[in-house]
């Protein structure tokens, strides 16, 4: 089934952690001269017009990304993580647009690094396309298949360097599965993969959905590679809270990643939170798997 189109949720605060952890990869990689690739696995439209009729129907972007960009990239207190993800924000915002993953991919990366896209709702794929093809960049590749075949098929890459995103919208409770098998896979190959899996809190009431991504965390790190998990949650875990936060699990993490990444969002939690919680949004950041 494929019906989810990521254009309602563009800019909340699921994004905002999820993209700080991948221009924080991508930021490590650029350290070296030696060209590198990434995988978008589930990459969606590329950009987001936040005035368009499903951006704007619920407006999560005033719960995420707008709570955020006021503190001003040019502010020389933040971390440089979120200066960094501030300041490739703000030329898309000015347009009142959301730059999704393969914007931010596309943005970040250098003319030597490829950049693999991969989407295979329709509808979606057209919007990537279209969307993607504006910028004109070399070694940028955009794909209507699974993602997961498409990791098969095209790791490991040549040079042997560079980080996979895999953020499923996780509507069946099948596909945390498919993302174990999908990482499992990939780690046959490519030994050295940094994976990062976005996943969603949830609560009671998402029903079997409860607990899944926690227990997809448990198998992830079973696989033995060193990892850790940051997750921000915006308001309280009541039974009735639905979708309350969201996570990043990263394996085979960059140098200091985890540091950078919490700093980040210590400074994020202090603007989010929803309109109607009574109480603050908070962060947590710990390894799994440390690395010897």
């Amino acid at each position: 089934m494929l019906s989810y189109q990521h254009a309602f949720h563009a800019g909340n605060h699921a994004d905002v952690i999820k993209h700080l952890c991948w221009i924080g990869v991508i930021n490590s990689l650029k350290k070296k001269d030696k060209p590198f690739t990434l995988f978008d696995t589930h990459a969606g439209a590329g950009t987001y017009d936040l005035n368009d009729a499903m951006s704007s129907k619920n407006k999560e972007y005033e719960t995420g990304i707008s709570r955020i960009i006021n503190t001003g990239a040019e502010n020389d207190s933040l971390p440089e993580l979120l200066k960094d993800y501030l300041t490739l924000c703000e030329p898309f915002l000015a347009k009142h647009q959301y730059p999704g993953s393969p914007a931010i991919s596309a943005t970040a990366k250098r003319a030597t690094d490829n950049l693999h896209l991969m989407e295979l709702h329709p509808a979606e794929f057209d919007k990537l396309e279209a969307n993607m093809g504006k910028l004109h960049l070399r070694k940028m590749h955009v794909h209507k298949r699974d993602g997961y075949e498409g990791l098969r098929a095209l790791t490991p890459p040549k040079p042997n360097r560079g980080a996979i995103l895999i953020d499923p919208p996780y509507e069946r409770a099948s596909e945390y599965g498919e993302v174990i098998k999908g990482v499992e896979q990939v780690f046959k190959r490519w030994q050295q993969a940094q994976i990062v899996v976005w996943y969603p809190l949830l609560s009671e009431r998402a029903g079997a959905k409860h607990g899944a991504s926690e227990l997809m965390c448990d198998k992830l790190a079973a696989l033995g590679k060193p990892c850790f998990k940051a997750e921000i949650c915006v308001e309280k875990n009541t039974p009735e809270a639905g979708m309350y936060g969201s996570g990043v699990f990263v394996l085979n993490p960059p140098w200091q990643l985890d540091s950078q990444l919490e700093s980040a969002l210590q400074n994020v939690v202090l603007q989010l939170g929803t309109k109607s919680s009574d109480s603050s949004a908070s962060t947590h950041v710990s390894w799994i798997n440390e690395d010897n």
